[in-house]
């Protein structure tokens, strides 16, 4: 194959990848997105649903059980979400390096506040742990 049609082809597999990353990186950034909605969202039902029940003493084991649910839930997303962010930022770290050989500049030249998000959602989480938490101490020890 002479070399121009190499370098064609090898230009075809970087945009073809440029692509994979970026849809990947979408992907990964939904999931966190979609998860965190749900588990929120039914997070705050829950809570309002178990303050409503805290004195009833037939429901002190479910409170606690459910304290516990959803510690763990939180935890789990907490967990994923940081993962599944270092998926995301390698595959558009990925994209920025295509974008240099084709000088695109969709992701390069985008200027945000660094980690404000994650800090933001970090707040939020240790917000919803420590609602849980004072929920099963309460429940524990009424």
């Amino acid at each position: 194959m002479p070399p121009a049609k190499n370098v064609n082809a090898n230009k075809d597999a970087l945009l073809v990848e440029y692509q994979a990353a970026q849809d990947s990186a979408q992907h990964h950034d939904s999931l966190v997105w979609t998860t965190t909605g749900i588990i929120w969202g039914a997070g705050l039902v829950l809570i309002g649903f178990v303050i409503e029940n805290m004195n009833d003493p037939r429901l002190k084991v479910s409170i606690i059980a459910t304290s516990v649910l959803a510690i763990l839930l939180l935890v789990y997303l907490w967990v994923m979400a940081l993962t599944l962010g270092s998926v995301r930022n390698q595959k558009y770290a990925r994209c920025k390096e295509i974008e240099k050989v084709f000088q695109f500049e969709q992701h390069s030249k985008l200027r945000y506040p660094n980690r404000s998000g994650r800090l933001f959602y970090g707040v939020v989480m240790v917000v919803f742990i420590v609602s849980w938490v004072l929920i099963l101490i309460t429940a524990a020890f009424s």
